[in-house]
C-alpha cells in the first residue's frame, strides 16, 4: 500500500461537485444485509460474509466515501473491503451477488476492490476512501490528513460506484457525510508544520528498481528508500513488507512528490 496527500481544491485532480446527497443503495445488497430509514447504516444480521453494500449513485474522481464503523464482532476474522464497480448496480438482481468482494466480484471483471488494515476494524473508526485518475484507490482513517494506497486499476473513463463489504469483525457501517470533517485546507495546514524532510528527492534514480519499466515515484517508511513504482511498492508492502534494498519492515508508502514538498516523515507514520 501507498499513500497519497488528499486532493485540495484547484489542484490538477479536484473533486467535481457530488451529484446529489450519498447514502447506500436501497435495493441492491447482499442477503445478509439490512438497512435504516435513511440507508446510511447498514448492518450484516448473521454470519461473516454476504454483506456487500453499493452507493446509491456514481462517484467522482477525488470524491470521499466517508464511513463510520458502528459495530464489531470479535468472533470472526478479516475486516472492512472497499472499492469501486464500474457497474451499474441499479441493473443488476441481489440474486446474482457472491458472498464476498474479493475475490468473487472483483473475478467478474467489472470490480477492483481491497482488504483494509485491521486499524480499521475497531468501532467508531472513521474510514474514508476515493479514487485518483489514474485509478488508484486511497484511503484514510480517522480524518487523517495521510491517505494510504489500497489497489489499482480500478477503469476511470467509465461511471464508477463505490462498493463496500460488511465482512468479517465489521458488523455494521454508517455513511457520513463529508463535508462535516476537516477541510482539505485544514489538513494541509496540518502537514506544514513540520520542518523535517527525508532527504533529498531531486537525483532520484527514473526507472522502478524492480520492474525497470516504470517511473519511480513512492518512497518507502521508514526508511525512505524511493526506488520503486506505485504498483511494485503495492505488491511488496502484500506480500514480503520489506524494502527490496535494506530488508527493513515497510510501514507505509508515500508518494515522493509529497515529501518533495518538504513534508515530515515522521507526519506519515503516526
Amino acid at each position: 500500500m501507498g499513500a497519497c496527500i488528499c486532493p485540495l481544491e484547484g489542484s490538477d485532480g479536484p473533486s467535481q461537485p457530488p451529484n446529489g446527497p450519498l447514502f447506500f443503495h436501497p435495493y441492491l445488497k447482499g442477503s445478509q444485509v439490512i438497512m435504516d430509514e435513511s440507508h446510511c447504516i447498514a448492518s450484516r444480521t448473521a454470519t461473516f460474509c454476504n454483506g456487500i453494500v453499493f452507493s446509491s449513485r456514481p462517484i467522482e474522481l477525488y470524491e470521499k466515501v466517508t464511513l463510520k464503523i458502528l459495530k464489531e464482532e470479535s468472533r470472526w476474522t478479516g475486516g472492512l473491503r472497499v472499492g469501486f464497480t464500474w457497474q451499474d448496480p441499479s441493473l443488476l438482481e441481489p440474486s446474482v451477488l457472491p458472498p464476498y468482494i474479493c475475490p468473487d466480484l472483483v473475478n467478474q471483471g467489472r470490480c477492483r476492490a481491497g482488504v483494509l488494515p485491521e486499524e480499521c476494524e475497531a468501532e467508531g473508526t472513521i474510514v474514508s476512501f476515493w479514487v485518483d485518475n489514474q485509478g488508484y484507490v486511497y484511503c484514510s482513517t480517522n480524518e487523517k490528513p495521510e491517505g494510504f494506497l489500497v489497489i489499482s486499476g480500478v477503469l476511470v473513463t467509465s461511471p464508477l460506484w463505490a462498493v463496500v463489504d460488511i465482512y468479517g469483525r465489521t458488523k455494521a457501517l454508517q455513511l457520513l457525510d463529508p463535508s462535516s470533517l476537516p477541510t482539505n485546507a485544514d489538513e494541509l495546514s496540518l502537514l506544514q508544520q513540520s520542518e523535517s524532510t527525508c532527504g533529498d528527492f531531486l537525483a532520484l534514480p527514473e526507472e522502478c528498481a524492480v520492474c525497470f519499466g516504470q517511473k519511480a515515484n513512492t518512497v518507502m517508511l521508514p526508511c525512505c528508500h524511493a526506488n520503486f513504482c506505485s504498483h511494485c511498492s503495492l505488491e511488496i508492502f502484500h506480500t514480503t513488507r520489506c524494502c527490496p534494498l535494506c530488508r527493513q519492515e515497510v510501514k507505509k508508502i508515500i508518494p515522493i512528490s509529497v515529501l518533495a514538498k518538504g513534508e515530515s516523515p515522521e507526519v506519515w507514520l503516526e
